[in-house]
């Protein structure tokens, strides 16, 4: 007998008992072929087809047989019966419906053996375990399978397991292994092949009873709909299901599960989100049978039911997708499959889609009064979509695709959809002329008024204007009426134009760059894929562009229209009798300008609203049609290709591209194209067919507004109440797990969609009609508009309302709006709308910048509307002032609007003066820039006079003024006499007002007002340059780093930020569920087999496999990121829960970010591509590259997050994580260890990036890192001292964040800590590496603040390991003796860095002593940019250069330092910056003093410097002392002291020719004398002491 998929189903004289039993008929019969639909219509019940002898269908044609005429006639028969009812389960088959313990696996084996179909269930009973010792070593085998070893395990199994115990092995393999491993089916059925067809038959029965007893579970569970981990069971079942049946030609009995009634029963009852996915599963095992492929009649039975449910409307995009990937895996195309009778859904129950998990409504409509009926008689499809009559032309169908769009909601009349009134309840009869009117009111786009957007605030314009026939006409119901008919007409009136222009444009674009490009590929369904992708988008955007301007005028003319038409049949009554008009029609009310006013600002409001659902609709109609056409266009090219692999067996190659079509010719394109862009043999490569995916477009859907009964007089924060649909994601429709239903919930009211966001169309609209307003004032005014200020308007005037009214047009779903009348605080925006502000405020900002500047009252208007919009979004007066800084300056008329702009601004609060103020004397250089000088000094006049800003919040440019009235300004720039002079006005103008405003406030307040007195008086001595109390400096004031680079590492956290969100937007949805799940996976194999690395490396292998995880680098970025995001979330999460339990503050649990570390450890270790050993260490320092990038990039993504969102941030998960990969990668290991130097040096670059200055919150965890013995040591004891650059970054990294808070006097508890911390580093270098600390003293010095003694001592208290140290205090201690003092130490600092602008004159100087000014020039050059202060860094590089090179030259000379040193030029140069005033020698003999450090030839040389300095200038006391501070302000803290140090200070005390001790401030207090002793005494033997002290004599060299 032959497979046929079919049944016959023979009708019983009573309908009311349902249908017979369905008869097999052949061999055996599948699940899908009668399915649920028994009886298919008269026409099925009267014939059926059968062999003459009964064995199957007859070849040689069907024999008709007659039934006699039932009872009953048919059609009263089916009249009387009850309608049915959906329920899920009757049919379903013994999986579904019968228990657990009513079925048997030894049924299950009687009836499969010759059908494969299985047991129903098993008897719990039968599940007998077998004993423990058994049993463990049962599940030790299955834990230790994989594909090397399944061939011994299963001979192991055979000798350890009896076959009683069957039921028992298949209920643990299917409820532990098939369902959640679904990976590791293919491992499983290999295993089960291997058991022998004796032994494995009973075990494959077990398993097979066991997955349909779990099947019918799954589909009874509540939760199946909801739960995403139910549904992934079942589906894994499944797959199991169809590999163990189907891929095996075994048939799935129907009276075990049938799957079609499944699916039926499934779009019934709203479980097709749990249905189809299982089924299609099941089915995608028949692409391996060589039974179940198509064209079988049962597997094409159920294919049809997944194309008939594929098309049903508002089907969810997974469960389609589940279908597409169904129909690939199968190879067939969906437009393929026919659609059988009895897969037809008409005869099925209709599922409500309202909250129904397996559709998602772009809307929630409330039901109409008049009943689900259509108002025109349209017949409904099986979707609920009112059918649209066939048109002929491109406008017909253009309006088709666009109508397709919208969906009717449930329970919504069609007449609600036709923007018409339902029929009136009592059944009244209308006249022809209401009936006339009612079709002129329908809206030819079907279900268009569902979708248009009627704010219903706006009756509040007309309102507000007492009388007039528009207060009492224009409701909120003539508005919904009108504005849909209006949207219909304009679509109508520009839509086929647009669509042909665009769709042609699109076309021929197309087809010629995909006929050049895919002129070598065979494959015919890539091109296809390819054109409709790039159509559709050129289409749609060129669609887009071009009708939004016409479109949005043509909604304005025709709503305007029907507007003043209903008040004109109105006769100003009755304003709800129509609103039909006939085109042209003048209308009879004549209004007033107010009127005209709200009614222009009401149509301007309702047309910017609902403009882009109509372009929406264009777009989609544009697409659709261009789509259509492109595969009409390539339909020879693709059939070509077809046939030619079909039937030739060979790619077909399109050569005609090379020659002209017609004289055959060569062309010049593409031959002449660039290779990358030249056709090729074998098609596009994936990378390039990457350009044809990023054509790629998200279709976008209108969005309804929420139902009338949400919406509340109030306003339109009434209108976003509780929707029906609050228990909805807002991606994808679907239900929320645990949500919020009702709508009660803090997070409902997602459907409401646009009216959840800002109404920014509405304040668009507003600043339009705000445009108007102010130039018909202006023109109004005539010659005295320039007069006009926006204070002189009254505030009942139209642009006062205007600017007034945008609070209220702003939605706030939070609250209705009673509760905005009692609360003034804004609601906090989302970043959407905040973007949204911020774009639409930059816009605005931009026209102030347009404006002329004789219109003052145009300028005010919109930076009062600025004004209101920074009370919505208050990052908006923050981000102003960088609009400012990029305001148009460069003539002189830009300069005065910009100066009016900037004070107008100030004004209203929108800058800060105190920014402001920085930001001009930024710009006027002290004077050196004259035109930002020009502007300064009118900006500061006007904002005094016109009170605007007082001089004492205009510091820095009273300076400014200051400093040019005084003739104090740059070095060698003559200063303009004109700028003096007004400089020296502006500062008496500014004391005269500041004295007389003073006086007028103490004459006309008494002493009541002190403070605004004594304000006054602040300001005064101000301005007269009176010394006030000194401020502390800023953070960037007390920082070596210029303010740009600080900047710059403060928004480096913003920049890493927003870098790591655009990864993140392309994630999938589910991706970080599907990592968790994997890190679940890994913990419980790390757990199960911590000490195994095969298994590990087994598990790394599936991840890489299966996920692309180190194959593909946007998979593993992706799998990188989340998973750090999810371990860290789990460490947060945790701790709270234990802190809501406990109520104290727990400790973190860090088991997830320890196995998160161990397996990156692993991913390092094992995962490479192969190749030779210096290639796998390359890909292994690659990979954890890119692993400790993509760290530390959600690291300063969550820290930023937590800054914006103001939340505390705790770094200890990171800390962690980071210090586990550190102690992990660092142990000895041999595939790690020739690349160890390598992977610190990868460590140090990341912590290089998440440095204090750009993470502050994680810098306890940073010097942690840096510091641990796993990393510091192993980084400078790398080979060839690689390490000690990136050692040497990470301290400059420390010390620049720590310099600007060791600059003042005290220091908060918390950098307390870190300085102690800090210092405890340094020691331990100091003690250890002493050679790293001296060979980079000058860098490391360049940054300590000058006040850290004891920090620069520790630095230059570094000994290189060798050198001995000598005793300066012996007796015979001779310094230019000694060994040492011949070897010149090893500096690794850059030295001539901060040199390179004068170097060249450096050292020709040394040369020759030219240029003879250099000495003069030389002070100029070692000042800091712009400003009059020695900057250190380039002054100590000076001394130790200028010292280096005297030392090279006294060593040519073979001179003595002692007595060549006073003849150099490197002298003069050093004497010369002792001529600096006290700061500058303060700064240049610490540069000296920083060189006195170990015996060397640097510390001899610079401590004769020293002395030579201290002797020679016999005339300038302040020198000496001086140098005396210098030396001893080092020596009285805690040791260590430098070498070089105590050896020049003892020499300077104790010899002779220095009389030290003569000098008057050694003895000018007793206090100072005291401390001079007790340096004296520490420093030098008792007995020398005392002689020195008696007599001041002394030699020690």
């Amino acid at each position: 007998g032959g497979v046929l998929g079919g049944e016959i189903s023979v009708p019983t004289p009573s309908a009311n008992r349902g249908p017979m039993p369905s008869i097999p008929i052949g061999g055996f019969v599948g699940g899908g072929g009668g399915g649920g639909s028994t009886t298919g219509g008269p026409g099925n019940l009267s014939t059926f087809s059968l062999n003459p002898r009964g064995t199957g269908v007859s070849p040689a044609g069907p024999t008709r047989i007659e039934l006699p005429a039932p009872a009953i006639p048919l059609q009263r028969e089916l009249s009387a019966a009850k309608p049915r009812k959906a329920v899920f389960g009757p049919g379903l088959g013994r999986a579904v419906n019968a228990p657990a313990s009513s079925t048997t696996a030894s049924g299950g084996e009687s009836s499969s053996s010759n059908s494969g179909g299985g047991g129903g269930g098993t008897d719990p009973s039968a599940n007998e375990p077998p004993p423990d010792v058994v049993l463990d070593r049962v599940q030790f085998l299955i834990n230790n399978l994989s594909m090397s070893n399944v061939e011994h395990k299963s001979h192991d199994l055979r000798d350890m397991l009896e076959r009683k115990y069957f039921g028992w092995l298949g209920n643990y393999l299917v409820v532990k292994r098939i369902s959640t491993q679904p990976n590791f089916h293919s491992l499983y059925l290999s295993f089960l092949d291997n058991l022998g067809v004796d032994y494995g038959r009973g075990l494959v029965e077990a398993i097979l009873a066991s997955v349909y007893v779990n099947v019918g579970k799954l589909l009874r569970s509540q939760k199946i709909t909801t739960s995403t981990s139910e549904r992934s069971l079942l589906k894994n079942l499944g797959s199991w299901l169809g590999q163990i049946t189907l891929a095996r030609n075994r048939p799935i009995l129907q009276i075990m599960l049938d799957c079609k009634e499944l699916l039926f029963q499934g779009y019934e009852t709203g479980m097709l989100i749990a249905v189809t996915p299982f089924v299609a599963k099941i089915l995608e095992g028949a692409k391996s049978s060589s039974v179940f492929r198509p064209p079988n009649p049962w597997l094409m039975g159920l294919l049809s039911v997944f194309r008939a449910l594929y098309d049903v409307d508002d089907l969810k995009m997974n469960i389609k997708f589940e279908v597409e990937v169904l129909c690939k895996n199968l190879g067939l195309k969906l437009e393929d499959i026919p659609i059988s009778r009895n897969a037809d859904l008409s005869g099925r129950v209709p599922p409500v889609k309202e909250k129904n998990p397996d559709f998602n409504l772009k809307s929630q409509a409330s039901s109409s009064s008049g009943g689900g009926g259509s108002a025109n008689g349209a017949a409904l499809g099986p979707g609920g979509v009112p059918s649209t009559p066939s048109k002929s032309g491109g406008q017909g169908l253009a309006l088709q695709a666009a109508g397709s769009m919208l969906s009717s909601p449930e329970n919504k009349s069609s007449a609600a959809s036709t923007g018409g009134d339902s029929a009136k309840s009592d059944g009244a009869q209308t006249s022809a002329g209401d009936n006339e009117q009612q079709q002129q009111q329908q809206t030819v786009i079907p279900n268009l008024a569902a979708y248009v957007n009627v704010n219903p605030n706006l009756t509040q314009l007309f309102h507000q204007i007492q009388g007039g026939p528009l207060a009492s006409n224009v409701t909120s119901e003539l508005l919904k009426r009108s504005v849909p008919i209006a949207v219909d007409r304009a679509i109508r009136e520009i839509i086929q134009p647009v669509v042909e222009r665009s769709v042609s444009i699109a076309c021929i674009t197309t087809k010629a760059i995909v006929t050049k490009d895919f002129a070598m590929e065979g494959d015919e369904m890539k091109m296809r894929k390819a054109s409709q992708l790039m159509v559709a988008n050129l289409a749609g955007s060129l669609a887009l562009v071009t009708c939004r301007e016409p479109l949005h005028t043509s909604i304005s003319q025709h709503l305007r229209q029907l507007l003043l038409s209903a008040i004109n049949s109105s006769g100003g009554g009755n304003a709800s009798s129509g609103a039909s008009t006939s085109s042209g029609a003048t209308p009879a009310v004549q209004l007033q300008d107010p009127e005209k006013s709200a009614l222009d600002q009401c149509v301007a409001i309702c047309s910017t609203e609902n403009l882009e659902l109509g372009c929406m609709l264009i777009e989609k109609a544009a697409t659709e049609k261009a789509v259509r056409d492109m595969d009409e266009a390539l339909g020879p090219a693709l059939s070509i290709r077809k046939n030619s692999r079909e039937q030739k067996g060979q790619p077909y190659y399109d050569m005609s591209i090379f020659h002209n079509e017609t004289g055959g010719q060569p062309q010049r394109y593409p031959k002449e194209l660039p290779d990358p862009l030249r056709p090729k043999p074998g098609g596009l490569r994936p990378e390039q067919l990457l350009v044809y995916d990023a054509f790629q477009r998200i279709p976008r859907q209108p969005t309804a507004p929420p139902p009338a009964s949400a919406q509340q007089p109030g306003g339109v924060e009434g209108s976003l109440g509780s929707g029906g649909s609050s228990g909805m994601d807002p991606l994808d429709g679907q239900p929320r797990s645990g949500g919020d239903t009702n709508g009660s919930g803090a997070i409902g009211g997602s459907s409401a969609g646009q009216q959840q966001q800002l109404n920014l169309n509405a304040i668009n609209a507003i600043a339009l009609k705000l445009d108007g307003s102010v130039t018909t004032l202006l023109n109004t005014a005539g010659p005295r508009a320039q007069e006009i200020s926006l204070a002189m308007i009254p505030p009942e005037h139209e642009i006062k309302q205007l600017i007034s009214a945008v609070p209220r047009v702003v939605a706030s779903p939070t609250s209705n709006a009673a509760d905005d009348a009692s609360s003034s605080s804004p609601r906090q925006l989302s970043a959407s709308e905040t973007d949204s502000v911020l774009s639409f405020s930059q816009g605005i900002f931009k026209r102030l910048y347009e404006v002329n500047l004789s219109e003052r009252l145009r300028l005010e208007a919109l930076i009062s509307l600025l004004g209101m919009l920074n009370g919505i979004c208050p990052q908006l007066g923050r981000d102003m002032g960088t609009w400012a800084t990029y305001a148009p300056t460069k003539t002189d008329a830009q300069r005065k609007l910009h100066r009016a702009v900037l004070l107008l601004l100030v004004r209203s609060d929108l800058i800060r003066i105190a920014d402001l103020d920085a930001y001009l004397a930024k710009n006027a250089d002290d004077g050196r820039d004259q035109v930002w000088l020009e502007f300064l000094i009118l900006f500061v006049r006007t904002a005094v006079l016109e009170n605007i800003a007082g001089p004492a919040k205009m510091p820095k440019m009273i300076s400014v003024v200051r400093l040019i009235a005084e003739d104090r300004g740059p070095i060698g720039r003559e200063i303009n006499p004109a700028f003096k002079k007004a400089a020296t006005r502006l500062l008496e103008e500014l004391r005269s007002t500041v004295e007389s405003s003073s006086g007028d406030s103490s004459r006309g307040r008494g002493s009541e007002d002190g403070s605004q007195q004594q304000q006054g008086s602040q300001s005064a001595t101000h301005v007269n340059n009176q010394p006030q109390q000194p401020q502390p400096p800023t953070y960037e004031e007390s920082s070596s780093m210029s303010p740009a680079s600080l900047k710059h590492l403060a928004d480096a956290s913003i920049v890493i930020a927003e870098s790591s969100r655009g990864f993140a937007s392309a994630d999938p949805p589910n991706a970080k569920q599907l990592v968790t799940e994997i890190l679940v996976s890994w913990l419980r194999v790390q757990n199960d087999a911590a000490a195994n690395d095969k298994i590990m490396a087994q598990f790394l292998q599936r991840l890489q496999a299966q996920f692309g995880v180190g194959s593909n680098d946007d998979q593993t970025e992706r799998f990188l990121r989340l998973t750090a995001e999810v371990v860290v979330e789990s460490c947060i999460v945790a701790k709270q829960q234990q802190q809501d339990a406990a109520g104290a503050k727990p400790g973190l649990n860090y088991q997830a970010v320890d196995g998160c570390a161990k397996l990156l450890t692993y991913l390092v270790r094992y995962m490479n591509a192969g190749g030779s050993a210096e290639q796998v260490s390359q890909q292994r320092l690659a990979l954890l590259n890119k692993v400790l990038g993509v760290i530390t990039r959600s690291l300063v993504t969550s820290y930023e997050k937590a800054q914006q969102n103001n939340t505390p941030w705790d770094q200890r998960p990171w800390f962690r994580l980071l210090l586990d990969l550190v102690c992990e990668l660092n142990l000895p290991n041999p595939a790690l260890d020739p690349i160890k130097g390598g992977i610190v040096s990868v460590f140090g670059s990341a912590f290089h990036v998440v440095q204090p200055l750009v993470v502050p919150g994680f810098s306890f965890a940073w010097l942690e890192l840096i510091s641990h013995r796993m990393f510091l040591s192993n980084l400078l004891l790398t080979k060839e001292q690689k390490g000690w650059g990136i050692m040497h970054q990470l301290l400059i990294d420390l010390f620049l964040f720590l310099e600007p808070h060791l600059r003042k006097v005290e220091l908060t508890e918390a950098i307390k800590k870190y300085y102690d911390g800090a210092l405890r580093v340094l020691l331990m270098l100091v003690h250890d590496f002493p050679t790293f600390l001296a060979a980079y003293h000058l860098s490391f010095c360049n940054i300590i603040p000058e006040n850290c003694v004891q920090l620069r001592n520790l630095i230059l208290s570094a000994i290189p390991k060798g050198i001995p140290l000598h005793d300066p205090i012996s007796r015979n201690f001779k310094i230019d003796q000694l060994p040492e003092i011949s070897q010149s130490p090893l500096i690794l600092s850059n030295v001539v860095g901060p040199l390179v602008s004068f170097k060249n004159d450096l050292d020709g100087y040394f040369r020759n002593q030219r240029p003879a000014d250099f000495l003069t020039n030389m002070v100029t050059q070692l000042r800091k940019e712009g400003k009059n202060e020695l900057d250190s860094p380039k002054v100590n590089s000076l001394v130790l250069y200028v010292g280096m090179q005297g030392l090279a030259r006294l060593q040519q000379n073979d001179g003595q330092i002692a007595s060549s040193l006073g003849r150099s030029p490197e002298m003069e140069v050093f004497q010369k910056l002792m001529d600096l005033d006290d700061h500058g020698r303060y700064v240049s003999l610490n540069a000296i003093a920083n060189q006195l450090r170990y015996p060397s030839s640097h510390t001899h040389y610079f401590s004769c410097v020293m002395l030579y300095l201290f002797n020679e200038t016999k005339s300038d006391e302040g020198v000496k002392e001086q140098i005396t501070r210098v030396l001893l302000e080092r020596l009285i803290t805690q040791r260590p002291h430098p070498w070089g140090l105590l050896i020049t200070f003892i020499e300077l005390i104790k010899n002779a020719k220095y009389q030290f001790w003569s000098h008057p401030f050694t003895r000018c207090a007793t206090e100072i004398e005291k401390v001079f002793e007790n340096v004296a005494r520490s420093c030098m033997l008792p007995t020398a002491m005392r002689g020195v002290a008696a007599t001041g004599d002394g030699d020690v060299s």
